[in-house]
């Protein structure tokens, strides 16, 4: 039950299971193909809008790649932060020989739409803006909406972590301005960590391949790569993951059987029940309100006294059940929860909250 990565189902085990095939046999050519368009349907892309594509490797690979593709040496980047990841884009911009222009909120909050409008307007020579939907490491949704489409008619570029978030919570790139919206898969998705879906709008790409300064070009970073190969020629710019795709496919027609906004339902539902079971068990929600929690993963703060590898180690020995403890910053302060995709059921909360109470009243 932690962030990610998440239990997966049998069926998805059972598809990764699957014998190994050739990459450029015309069936595995059609699954990544068909594979592209389920996740069109997850994004809820409109037909004309945005590009999808698959990088072969975890989701730092696309965050990586959407800024070293489309940010020049001394160009100027905001970079909303309200915790760790929202942080780590900055370095991204400093590789790419940018300048991050940090927009601060406290991690235990979400961004205000009008204090950023403000620091967007203040900013109007920066080119593109980073901002992270789920930050999983305080248990906070951000609201991209307003945000993205302000930075738009600014002419800046948005780029979006929906690492935590595609699958478990309303995402709508083309509807809400992003141009760069990066997912994986071994969250929301539950699939085995090795794959990058994301979104690539017709702006983005006018950016990337216009990049004057070092240009990223046969790379593994390299989203013209995949454009040259994958999107004109049905070809792939190297060996992709086909066992892992198989998984992807899999766990895909599981959310699409089930529909989307029942899956999102689902995660809404046990994501309540949590931090219902969390409060009667008299736990404090690390987020400031409850409006802030995100419906994939709860962030709890650590009760007073006690030390989270203790009682992530209790949980584990004596319980079979695994969470989450704080990341960097919030090392020691919260206690994480992660109820998304295949573990977003009530049952598997239930099971984990009372394991919880057990351990922490025999701490």
């Amino acid at each position: 039950m932690t962030p990610g990565p998440v239990e997966v189902s049998p069926r998805v085990l059972s598809a990764l299971a699957q014998p190994v095939i050739y990459h450029n046999y015309p069936g595995f050519v059609e699954l990544f193909d068909e594979a592209t368009q389920k996740l069109r349907r997850v994004f809820r892309l409109s037909s004309s809008s945005s590009d999808v594509l698959i990088l072969q490797g975890e989701g730092v690979l696309g965050l990586e790649a959407s800024v070293l593709c489309s940010v020049n040496p001394g160009e100027k980047v905001i970079v909303l932060e309200n915790g760790p990841f929202g942080k780590w884009f900055g370095e991204f911009v400093k590789n790419a020989g940018g300048i991050p222009v940090y927009f601060h909120e406290e991690n235990n909050a979400q961004f205000s739409d009008e204090k950023a409008f403000a620091f967007l307007e203040e900013h109007q020579d920066a080119v593109a803006i980073t901002l992270v939907h789920c930050e999983t490491p305080a248990g906070i949704i951000n609201p991209p909406q307003a945000i993205c489409k302000k930075a738009k008619s600014l002419g800046m570029l948005t780029i979006v972590d929906c690492v935590a978030s595609l699958g478990g919570v309303d995402f709508r790139p083309s509807e809400w301005g992003i141009d760069l919206a990066v997912s994986a898969s071994q969250k929301c998705l539950s699939a085995p960590s090795a794959l990058t879906p994301m979104t690539v709008s017709e702006f983005a790409w006018e950016r990337i391949e216009k990049k004057k300064k070092n240009p990223i070009r046969v790379s593994y970073l390299s989203l013209l790569d995949w454009k040259e190969t994958w999107l004109k020629s049905k070809r792939f710019p190297f060996t992709p993951f086909t066992s892992e795709m198989n998984a992807l496919s899999a766990a895909l027609d599981e959310i699409l059987e089930e529909g989307i906004e029942n899956v999102l339902n689902r995660h809404q539902d046990v994501s309540k029940f949590c931090r219902t079971k969390a409060k009667n068990m008299g736990l404090k929600l690390w987020p400031l309100e409850e409006k802030f929690c995100s419906p994939t993963v709860t962030a709890l703060t650590l009760p007073e006294s006690q030390e989270d590898s203790k009682i992530i180690e209790w949980m584990a020995k004596k319980h079979g059940i695994l969470i989450g403890a704080g990341y960097r910053e919030l090392k020691g302060h919260v206690l994480r929860i992660g109820h998304m995709g295949y573990q977003a059921q009530r049952s598997f909360v239930a099971a984990t909250m009372d394991a919880l109470d057990d351990v922490i009243a025999k701490s």
